[in-house]
């Protein structure tokens, strides 16, 4: 059945009647944190672990110092958007086009930082709504129980108990609604914290092994180096004998 405009905006007075301007407030905090919500659903979906396989195997590849293998590894990565995968393919695709250690490690943790700062976007806004929230409720309480005592004396002698607990129930609505609003706004801020914390030390361990065979490939590369610059007078002498 649908409602006619007219009752649509009767039944939104009506509500506002209950709750008023905090508990619109707080509704439209409800909508707010339920957006941000979903947000941070979307995001950590990217970071479920089905990607563990393929990053300790591009690892292990450029650990290895295997190109073949780590074309094939970087190619299972796919589109991963798993930080610490966007983080490996970035670090194994400079290797591959001959990036130095310095550039690479400054590229990466570039990199690094701007995907964890992705992931705690609005984190900041969930946890504020999740501490104003009940203090909002509470305030709209108060204003209400306010007014209802203000009614109770304004009728004097004939004050009816059950028009004072009227007022009392209205006024405790915006208590419960505070509280509606803040506990899931809590519970995702922490869950998202939590997750982003064990992230960024994934993302430590597996840059800490890129990084060391970065290091490895640039001392097997010096060591080639010495030993062709070392072996080139010889076989001049060679030549001229």
């Amino acid at each position: 059945m649908e409602l006619e405009p007219n009752a649509l905006l009767s039944e939104a007075g009506r509500i506002y009647g209950l709750i008023g301007p905090v508990g619109a407030v707080l509704v439209v905090l409800s909508i707010v944190s339920l957006a941000l919500i979903l947000l941070k659903v979307m995001a950590l979906l990217a970071t479920r672990r089905g990607a563990a396989k393929p990053i300790e195997a591009a690892l292990a590849a450029l650990e290895g110092g295997e190109g073949r293998e780590v074309a094939r590894t970087l190619a299972a990565l796919g589109r991963s958007r798993h930080p610490v995968a966007v983080l490996v393919r970035a670090g194994a695709g400079l290797v591959r086009e001959g990036a130095g250690r310095a550039q690479t490690e400054a590229r990466v943790r570039a990199l690094a930082q701007h995907e964890f700062a992705r992931l705690k976007r609005h984190n900041g806004l969930l946890e504020l709504i999740g501490l104003i929230a009940p203090l909002l409720g509470l305030l709209g309480t108060i204003l209400g129980m306010i007014e209802a005592f203000q009614a109770l004396q304004t009728s004097g002698s004939e004050a009816d108990p059950a028009i004072l607990a009227g007022g009392i129930w209205e006024a405790l609505l915006t208590t419960a609604l505070g509280l509606v609003v803040a506990i899931p706004a809590i519970v995702a801020f922490h869950l998202a914290e939590s997750r982003s914390e064990r992230l960024r030390a994934e993302a430590s361990v597996a840059l800490g092994r890129l990084f060391a065979a970065l290091g490895e490939g640039v001392r097997e590369e010096d060591s080639a180096k010495a030993r062709k610059t070392e072996s080139a007078p010889r076989q001049r002498r060679e030549a001229a004998a």
